[in-house]
């Protein structure tokens, strides 16, 4: 069973707004884009603030809204996990993650954006995603890949 949150339109333009200037600071500190679709650096930015905030907002923990750029790292901590949400505006889209592993995650989230809402079909454990068969060619290089009905279920 998915999770869904609605946002209101203020709490998406909040998301926008700091998603924007993740996008500054990260560009101006040279952080390499390493986004595997065809939108814009910012739009990424903008809708993967809008996943994180969701998902911390659903479970009541704190969202790191922080501008310092950083490679790796994760995005809020759950029951002492270290949890990267990953947004897509695709309804069937995937869980992807780069071939640069990122050590600092155990678990990686699928959020599915559309409008203010946002449902979350599932997760998968880092070890899970960075299996050797889950790479695939999705049109920009090699990344790791787990379609949506293979992911855990939310309990």
């Amino acid at each position: 069973m998915s999770i869904v949150v609605h946002l209101t339109d203020l709490e998406a333009l909040s998301c926008r707004l700091i998603g924007n200037m993740k996008t500054i600071s990260s560009r101006t500190q040279n952080v390499k884009d390493r986004q595997m679709g065809k939108q814009e650096a910012y739009e990424t930015d903008e809708d993967g603030m809008i996943g994180e905030y969701a998902f911390c907002k659903h479970y009541n923990i704190f969202l790191d809204v922080s501008l310092s750029p950083r490679s790796g790292s994760y995005d809020c901590m759950y029951k002492g996990k270290r949890i990267d949400i990953k947004t897509t505006r695709v309804t069937n889209g995937r869980l992807i993650a780069t071939t640069k592993k990122n050590p600092d995650v155990d678990i990686f989230v699928l959020a599915i954006l559309e409008g203010n809402q946002v449902t979350f079909p599932g997760y998968a454990l880092a070890s899970e995603l960075y299996d050797e068969s889950k790479l695939t060619n999705l049109g920009h290089g090699e990344t790791y890949a787990i379609e949506q009905q293979d992911l855990r279920q939310w309990k």
